[in-house]
C-alpha cells in the first residue's frame, strides 16, 4: 500500500510529463453559482522543454498552474478533463497519491520568494528541510546537493550563501535559492508562477536563463506562467496564449513571435519595445480581459480585436491546426499563409 510519506514510481519513457486534454476548470462562489474559469485547454509538456503560457491577468493561467498541483480546495474549484502525469490523472487522483507527487515529483515556485522562505531560518536550514520531507538524500549526501544546486544557479560562494537568513540576500538571490529548493529532489516538472515579477529586467532575464538552463541539462519539464509575451520568447521552446479562460493559440516559440496567427497574440507583441516602428506612437490593447462573469457564446476578444466580423460573436469559435500551430480563431492572421 501506498504510504503517505512515500514517492510513487513513475515509468521512465518517451511520453509527455504532463499532459493536459480538454481541461475545463469551474469554481463556485459564496453565493452558488458555478463559473467556468478556464474552457477546453489541451496542451503537453516533454522532458526537457520550457513550455511558457502566457495571458494577462484574469486569463486563467495561474488557476491551470493550481489546478495540476490541486491547491484549491475541492469544495471551492471542480475539474473537468484531465491532468495526466505519468500514471496518475491528477485530476481525479485522490490526495494519499497528489500528497507525495508535491515536493518531490512536481514542484512549484511563485512570484515572491519572501513568502515561501522562513526568515528566522538560514538558507541552509530550510534546504535541508526541502530535502528531509522526501527523503531522497542522506547524511553527507544533503549537503553536497546542497552546494551542488547553489553552484547550478549561479551563486558563486554556495558556503556563504547557506550561512545567510532571506532578509540578507536580494530579490533575485531569494528567487534563485527557491528555484534550487524546488529542484533539490530531482523533479519532473517545475511550474513557475510568475517568478520574475517582482524583479528588475536584468535579473528577470538572468531566472529565466537559469530555467531554461536546467531544464535542458536535468531533462526537467517546466511550466512557466507569465503575463509578458516578450520576456519568455529567448527562452521557451512553446508558447501558449491564453485569454478569457480560452487557449487562443498554441505552436512553437519563434513560430508564435514570428508569425503569430491570432490578433490577440498580434496586439500583445504589438506592445513590446523592441518591436515598435520607428516614428510611430507604442501600441497598446484598449479594454480589459472581461469578468468571468461576463463571458459569452463567441470569441472572448471580439470586443477588444480590431479584426472582430459577426462571426465571432456567437457560437463556437473553430480550433484550426497546421502542423504544431493550432489557433481558436474564425479568421487566423497566418497559418501557411495570410487569410
Amino acid at each position: 500500500m501506498l504510504m503517505s510519506n512515500s514517492i510513487p514510481d513513475l515509468p521512465v519513457t518517451k511520453d509527455p510529463v504532463l499532459s493536459i486534454e480538454g481541461l475545463s476548470l469551474f469554481v463556485r462562489t459564496d453565493d452558488g453559482r458555478r463559473l467556468k474559469i478556464v474552457e477546453n485547454a489541451s496542451f503537453s509538456i516533454w522532458p526537457g522543454q520550457f513550455f511558457a503560457l502566457v495571458g494577462e491577468s484574469g486569463s486563467g493561467k495561474t488557476m491551470i498552474a493550481r489546478a495540476v498541483m490541486r491547491l484549491v480546495p475541492d469544495a471551492v474549484l471542480e475539474i473537468d478533463g484531465s491532468i495526466r502525469f505519468g500514471a496518475y490523472d491528477l485530476a481525479h487522483a485522490s490526495e494519499r497519491i497528489l500528497r507525495p507527487l508535491r515536493g518531490a515529483e512536481i514542484t512549484m515556485i511563485f512570484q515572491e520568494p519572501m513568502s515561501s522562505l522562513n526568515p528566522l531560518m538560514t538558507v541552509e536550514r530550510q534546504l535541508m528541510e526541502v530535502i528531509d520531507a522526501h527523503g531522497r538524500f542522506k547524511g553527507p549526501e544533503q549537503r553536497e546537493r546542497i552546494i551542488e544546486l547553489l553552484r547550478r544557479v549561479r551563486f558563486r560562494d554556495p558556503e556563504l550563501i547557506l550561512r545567510a537568513f532571506p532578509h540578507e540576500l536580494s530579490g533575485g538571490m531569494r528567487q534563485r535559492v527557491m528555484i534550487a529548493a524546488a529542484l533539490i529532489n530531482e523533479p519532473k516538472l517545475l511550474i513557475a508562477d510568475e517568478p520574475t515579477t517582482a524583479l528588475d529586467v536584468t535579473i528577470q532575464r538572468e531566472v529565466l536563463d537559469i530555467i531554461a538552463e536546467l531544464a535542458r541539462d536535468m531533462g526537467l519539464a517546466v511550466l512557466f506562467i507569465s503575463h509578458d509575451l516578450s520576456l519568455v520568447y529567448e527562452n521557451a521552446d512553446e508558447i501558449a496564449v491564453l485569454y478569457g479562460g480560452v487557449m487562443m493559440e498554441r505552436g512553437p516559440a519563434r513560430d508564435i513571435i514570428e508569425r503569430p496567427a491570432h490578433p490577440y497574440t498580434a496586439a500583445l507583441l504589438a506592445c513590446v519595445p523592441h518591436r515598435r516602428v520607428k516614428g510611430s506612437r507604442q501600441a497598446g490593447i484598449e479594454g480589459s480581459v472581461p469578468s468571468v462573469a461576463d463571458w459569452r457564446q463567441g470569441c472572448r476578444f471580439v470586443d477588444r480585436c480590431q479584426q472582430a466580423r459577426d462571426a465571432c460573436r456567437s457560437g463556437d469559435i473553430p480550433l484550426v491546426v497546421d502542423g504544431p500551430r493550432s489557433v481558436r480563431c474564425v479568421a487566423p492572421l497566418l497559418l501557411g499563409e495570410r487569410h
